[in-house]
């Protein structure tokens, strides 16, 4: 049970006022709870190498809603649900704790809250980018799209759109489960090479948008992009950085990194990647492109081509603004030294522009991902562009124009 006094401040914590439980208030309780409290691991390798005894182990919702009180932490899985599930109960709700899979059977959990408009799931254990009515065959989120599935345990839970990275389905069973079992499943997340205690994550989930760190790799993702900012060597510590960002304690971080060492990034440059699902194989789409006859197809959209030559990886072409006069074209607004790759199916592409001593790095891509065809256009940002992390319209605009680009080749197939 989460102690009395301690509501009133976890609202507070959560920007929310007190009110009746209902639809509305629960949606406004699992935004502000994916947005303000982190899925994080570090507070899990600290707690797997400070308590000896497994039962001991997780992080119960009086130790969870504490710490966050008092460092801005956040939990993983299970930890996660049962604080969320503690928290919901002191406001009034009725609730029913299950399991799921993920990877496997049991190693994720979820929710059941009754409401006036029936029974909602709640997944914040993953987390889910929105609330599950029972009977939804298609839930709209700003992120992404999702198809539910009844299956004869449950529920499964299928991305239809959004980034293709990472997981893209899970299940969660429809029994309720006991106090007893569920911490039993609890408990084996602490086995010793468990993925959570081994490197350290975390992620916000904001309106728009998720904000992640893993592998030396902060992202920022929303329905169509991605932004890949590499922490690369700084005189300021890992800790400190992502204690700007996800809003815990440096010191908790900081402990966490001592234990588990922080991931080596020697990279410093930034990625923006644009995604576009399409009905065409990643060959034929790669083919519609890759040549240069193709390529030429796919710039005279946008550009002139005034003239075009063999290079030793591939081609060049010198491209003027449409429609512009001859004698101005001798002054080409730019140039694109272009490279295929056919292993890989990607199109790597240098455009140096008139005004520019450093030519613009980019690349077109098409691959599989779980059954289906993504094109990818993915621009190089050079340094580590962290300011596209604060941002947002910044970020917007440069996707926008990878995606114009994306539709465009999607036309040609």
């Amino acid at each position: 049970m989460i102690p009395a006094d301690e509501i009133g401040e976890i609202l507070e914590a959560l920007d929310l006022s007190r009110a009746q439980p209902g639809i509305g208030f629960l949606e406004a309780l699992f935004t502000r709870f994916n947005a303000r409290v982190p899925f994080e691991n570090a507070t899990k390798i600290l707690r797997d190498r400070e308590i000896t005894d497994v039962s001991d182990k997780p992080r119960t919702p009086e130790i969870f809603w504490a710490d966050h009180l008092a460092s801005g932490s956040g939990g993983t899985c299970f930890a996660r649900v049962a604080a969320f599930d503690a928290l919901l109960s002191a406001l009034g709700f009725r609730t029913r704790r299950l399991l799921g899979r993920v990877e496997h059977d049991g190693d994720h959990a979820g929710l059941a809250v009754e409401t006036g408009a029936g029974e909602t799931l709640a997944d914040v254990g993953f987390p889910l980018p929105a609330l599950l009515p029972a009977d939804a065959e298609r839930v709209e989120s700003a992120r992404s799209e999702l198809a539910i599935a009844r299956t004869a345990r449950g529920i499964a839970v299928e991305w239809v759109d959004g980034v293709p990275e990472g997981p893209r389905a899970l299940e969660l069973f429809s029994e309720t489960v006991s106090e007893e079992r569920f911490a039993e499943h609890w408990r084996r997340t602490f086995h010793p090479g468990s993925k959570f205690l081994k490197r350290i994550a975390m992620r916000r989930d904001l309106e728009n948008r998720s904000v992640s760190y893993a592998g030396g790799f902060l992202r920022v993702d929303d329905r169509h992009s991605r932004l890949r900012i590499a922490l690369g060597p700084a005189q300021e510590p890992a800790a400190q950085r992502l204690s700007e960002i996800f809003g815990i304690d440096s010191e908790i971080l900081a402990r966490a990194f001592a234990l588990v060492g922080e991931d080596p990034t020697p990279e410093t440059e930034s990625t923006l990647t644009a995604y576009l699902e399409v009905a065409a194989s990643p060959e034929e789409a790669y083919a519609r492109i890759a040549p240069a006859e193709g390529y030429r197809a796919l710039v005279e959209k946008v550009a002139e081509v005034v003239s075009q030559e063999p290079t030793a990886t591939g081609y060049r072409l010198t491209l003027a603004s449409p429609g512009a006069p001859r004698e101005a074209q001798q002054g080409a607004a730019a140039v694109d030294e272009v490279s295929p790759e056919p292993s890989s199916l990607t199109i790597r592409l240098e455009r140096r522009m008139r005004a520019s001593a450093s030519p613009a790095r980019s690349s077109y891509a098409a691959q599989r991902r779980g059954g289906k065809t993504y094109l990818l256009r993915e621009l190089r940002l050079g340094g580590s562009r962290e300011d596209l992390l604060r941002n947002d319209s910044m970020r917007g605009r440069l996707a926008g124009s990878l995606a114009l680009d994306l539709l465009a080749w999607a036309r040609m197939l």
